[in-house]
């Protein structure tokens, strides 16, 4: 296993909700410049959301621990919107039980609010993660997700997603004829 001191330690502290202290490129760029070719691919695939193998198991695991967040996520909400007949989703594959944090995210009054809580989840889940992690390519992997999430916390300001939102709603309630009070 190769190690990767100075990578890490020229690499600022990113903490959630603070501002982001380097930039996407910026950091794939320096870690293009530092790490071998091989384990650069690995962290270019350690993306939330992509489903095809990193070819690193810890990286695989917390990918497949967002899919079941997302999996429960779609199930909840199909149930919310009481769809007939209900859509078939993807089959779990049962590793991760996340069906009350889904259920908190989805009690929460506004969906900023989801979103953020789900952001936290998310950081928890790789921080846990990431105990045993130092200097080796498994902390540039929880280093990079951590970065992605700061990333997608920046650009959430409350008054166009409120304003996007409602063009949302809008535009579905319209699309099922539905007509609000």
């Amino acid at each position: 296993m190769r190690h990767y001191y100075y990578t890490i330690a020229a690499l600022e502290t990113i903490r959630l909700e603070d501002k982001v202290p380097i930039s996407e490129a910026k950091f794939l760029q320096f870690a293009e410049d530092t790490l071998n070719a091989k384990d650069y691919q690995v962290l270019l695939k350690s993306r939330w959301g992509l489903t095809e193998p990193t070819g690193l198991f810890f990286a695989d695991r917390i990918l497949s621990w967002e899919k079941e967040l997302r999996l429960e996520l779609g199930k909840a909400r199909i149930l919310k919107l009481q769809f007939d007949p209900l859509p078939v989703l993807p089959a779990s594959d049962g590793n991760d039980a996340l069906l009350e944090k889904v259920r908190a995210a989805l009690a929460l009054d506004s969906p900023l609010d989801a979103e953020r809580f789900l952001d936290h989840l998310r950081w928890s889940f790789i921080e846990d993660m990431s105990a045993c992690h130092f200097f080796d390519l498994e902390a540039l992997v929880v280093y990079y997700f951590k970065l992605q999430i700061a990333l997608r916390q920046e650009k959430f300001q409350k008054e166009l997603g409120q304003e996007s939102f409602e063009k949302a709603y809008a535009a579905v309630t319209e699309s099922f004829n539905i007509t609000t009070l």
